[in-house]
């Protein structure tokens, strides 16, 4: 702000509502208001394909800045700046476009429109954003502020707009409270704020909210009408949308007729009384019925006061224009401009040719006007198609969508705008297009290195819906084809790994090698956790030790028994328990030799004659 200071000029504090627009001079506000929570670390690196640039460089300096506090990065783009004013919908900041600064455009700045709390917590805020946009680029006209687009980050809603250079009306006049401005400078803002309500006319929108707070002076002297947002078609027809954003703007009640202020269907007279307290407020300094309503000024029977400065004939106009009642007021713009700015009857230049010359020029100026204001257009028209092919050539497709917007607004059987703004929406939608298959591929992979080919397919399915000849889908459709394949290759490897280890695990425990049988359990188990046959042969494993154990416990008692049996030469005893034995592990050798070593010796005693008890 501080070269604004140098030149004693004044940047524009935007399109704001309710007349609260405000100029601070080099004086910026404090501090930007808090970003939301959740997207106050949503910053990303700045990167771009052409990342050589001295442009580049600084976008991404910036970037740096952004992240630590300066300023607040909106879209990755849009850094926002100083405050420039508040009104009854938003907040206006004066921002850089990063775009601009990475192409090194010299004037990097634009306004941004952002929504209030109260104001974007109505169900159709976003609605009326795109409204107010959508009116305000069908008004592209030199005497109308360009608006570029209108977006969302979240939950924060905002519009973009071209950054102006001069001074609000309303500080104007405020300066000049005593006295009003100059005639001539009255009347050269004047024709302008004609022209630009004439050519909404024409488009069949009116204003509803015109005021000196919503024109802005630049610093050549030119005026430009601010924030068509609570702008009404007029008529049902020329209404595009059911939702009416005027039934959220505040009423200024100092520029209503009676006919707003009773909520009554609106006309072209409602902008032309208006425009007509404006310029009485400019030549005087002061309101002509005191700040007072057109309802309150006509209950209480008001009249403005007669300006000297004016002619009869300007007085009449500007009075008929200022009528309170509809009957009694000027109908429209045109009307009105004829009878402030009335033409000359051409019989009249053989009464004095110096005097006509004279005439001619002031009465003819509003055709000039329009002439000059239609030269304009076909120059405004031209730059936006070339900065429309410059946005193309870099691939900012909506920096490209934007200025052939404007050019096809101004423009519409203009077939290089046409086809301009066509490519450039097919390119946005392909790119958009292109970005939600990567971000879905990108989880399809993240499952795919998880080894989860459902979770793959699905993401991979929904790529398709969005994209099915897509080289990302494509790509990932043989990979994932790959990995299938692969997956069921090594499916029947661990089958057969499987399958041999159970046959050996069967084999052990039936040989009562339960060693070898727990071995190839655990193997098994180590492929397949959940392997019912292979669990139940643990199990099995478990309950068959448990029931040797008892087995040999009594094994080992009848054992002694019969050992007893025999040192007591009871060798019957010790034939008994050996066989004891046997019946329960017939393969237990040592019963097998006590019990033969108890035979024989039996039978060598009957042979002897020893009596055997």
């Amino acid at each position: 702000m501080a070269d604004n200071e140098e030149s004693n000029k004044t940047s524009l504090r935007a399109s704001v509502e309710e007349g609260e627009t405000r100029v601070a001079l080099g004086r910026p506000e404090p501090s930007l208001p808090v970003a939301d929570t959740a997207y106050a670390t949503q910053f990303t690196q700045y990167s771009a394909p052409h990342n050589h640039s001295t442009g580049f460089a600084q976008a991404r300096e910036l970037v740096k800045q952004s992240q630590s506090g300066k300023g607040r990065l909106l879209k990755k783009r849009f850094l926002l700046e100083d405050v420039l004013g508040h009104g009854g919908m938003g907040t206006v900041y004066k921002t850089k476009d990063l775009r601009k600064v990475e192409a090194e455009d010299p004037n990097p700045y634009i306004a941004t429109k952002i929504l209030n709390q109260d104001f974007k917590d109505h169900p159709d805020a976003f609605v009326t954003l795109q409204q107010e946009t959508a009116k305000s680029q069908t008004l592209a006209h030199p005497n109308i502020v360009t608006v570029h687009d209108f977006d969302r980050e979240g939950d924060t809603l905002f519009m973009t707009m071209e950054l102006l250079e001069g001074q609000p009306l309303d500080q104007l006049i405020k300066a000049q409270r005593s006295k009003g401005l100059p005639k001539e400078q009255v009347w050269q803002i004047a024709k302008d704020l004609c022209a630009a309500l004439a050519y909404a006319h024409q488009r069949q929108l009116i204003h509803a909210d015109f005021k000196p707070g919503n024109v802005f002076v630049n610093t050549d002297g030119s005026a430009k009408v601010l924030d068509f947002g609570i702008a009404r078609a007029a008529s049902k027809e020329a209404q595009k949308h059911k939702f009416d954003a005027g039934q959220l703007g505040a009423l200024t009640p100092a520029y209503a007729t009676i006919e707003m202020v009773k909520d009554e269907p609106l006309g072209f007279s409602d902008d032309v009384y208006a425009l007509a307290c404006v310029i009485y407020e400019m030549l005087a300094g002061r309101h002509p019925y005191n700040n007072r309503s057109a309802l309150e000024a006509y209950q209480q029977k008001l009249v403005p006061k007669r300006l000297d400065k004016l002619s009869a004939r300007e007085w009449k106009a500007l009075s008929h224009a200022l009528a309170l009642t509809k009957a009694e007021r000027t109908a429209s713009i045109t009307q009105f401009v004829d009878e402030l700015f009335p033409r000359r009857n051409p019989l009249m230049l053989t009464a004095a040719v110096g005097m006509a010359l004279v005439s001619l020029a002031g009465a003819a100026w509003f055709g000039f006007s329009q002439h000059q204001a239609q030269q304009k257009v076909q120059a405004t028209i031209a730059e936006k198609i070339t900065q429309a092919q410059s946005c193309f050539a870099t691939q900012d497709f909506a920096c490209a969508i934007e200025q052939s917007l404007v050019a096809t607004n101004l423009a519409p059987d203009n077939s290089v705008a046409r086809q301009l703004l066509l490519a450039a929406q097919q390119a946005q939608e392909q790119r958009l297009q292109d970005d939600k298959i990567g971000e879905l591929i990108g989880e399809a992979q993240r499952c795919l290195l998880q080894q989860d080919l459902e979770c793959a397919a699905v993401y991979l399915q929904k790529a398709e819906a969005v994209g099915v000849h897509n080289s990302q889908v494509v790509s990932f459709h043989e990979a994932l084809s790959v990995a299938r394949a692969q997956q069921a290759q090594s499916a029947t490897q661990k089958q057969a790994e499987i399958d041999d280890a159970l046959a050996r695990a069967n084999s052990c425990f039936t040989a009562r090698d339960y060693t070898c049988t727990v071995n190839s359990v655990d193997r098994i188990l180590a492929l397949d956790p959940a392997h019912a046959e292979a669990i139940a042969l643990k199990q099995k494993i478990a309950s068959a030790k448990e029931q040797e154990g008892a087995l040999a416990g009594k094994v080992s008692r009848l054992m002694v028994d019969a050992e007893n049996c025999m040192a007591k030469k009871n060798y019957s005893c010790a034939i008994a328990k050996a066989e004891s034995v046997l019946e329960l592990d017939a393969g237990y050798q040592p019963a097998t030799t006590l019990k033969s070593r108890a035979q024989e010796t039996q039978r060598k005693l009957k042979e002897t004659g020893f009596t055997i008890k």
